[in-house]
């Protein structure tokens, strides 16, 4: 029996794509639209948590620290997934809505309301990072 190339290359190109499908796609998700070495922090009132994967948020009505007569705006913070939250000690209850905040964190290129965590905190004087959440329970 004589095999024909192009059957051989079809077949192989075939199991290729087969495997390939059969693979589970990792879900990526890129953190190059912040600044990374120039931290802003910004001031004010946390109205909204969604805990979610891949990332959590947190929402607040603030404004950067650093400009005291800049208008309020509703800024979204980018936490990780509510399971490294919880892994890190944190649970829906570690802030609560109301609660006045500071937020340190990396701003996004663009300048839009949002920046990615690197620490938050709240007006009884507790200090939350991503670390671990160093707060009395």
């Amino acid at each position: 029996m004589k095999v024909n190339r192009i059957t051989v290359f079809g077949g192989a190109a075939l199991g290729v794509v087969m495997v390939l499908l059969a693979v589970p796609v990792l879900p990526h998700h890129s953190t190059a639209m912040f600044v990374r070495d120039n931290p802003i922090i910004i001031e004010g009132t946390l109205t909204e948590v969604a805990w979610a994967n891949p990332h959590s948020l947190f929402f607040l009505d603030a404004k950067p620290a650093h400009l005291p007569g800049a208008t309020v705006r509703n800024w979204s913070v980018e936490t990780p997934s509510s399971r490294q939250l919880v892994a890190m000690g944190w649970n829906k209850d570690t802030i609560k809505i109301g609660a006045k905040v500071k937020v340190k964190g990396f701003w996004r290129k663009d300048q839009r309301p949002q920046i990615l965590f690197i620490e938050i905190n709240d007006d009884a004087g507790h200090r939350f990072t991503t670390e671990r959440a160093e707060y009395e329970r």
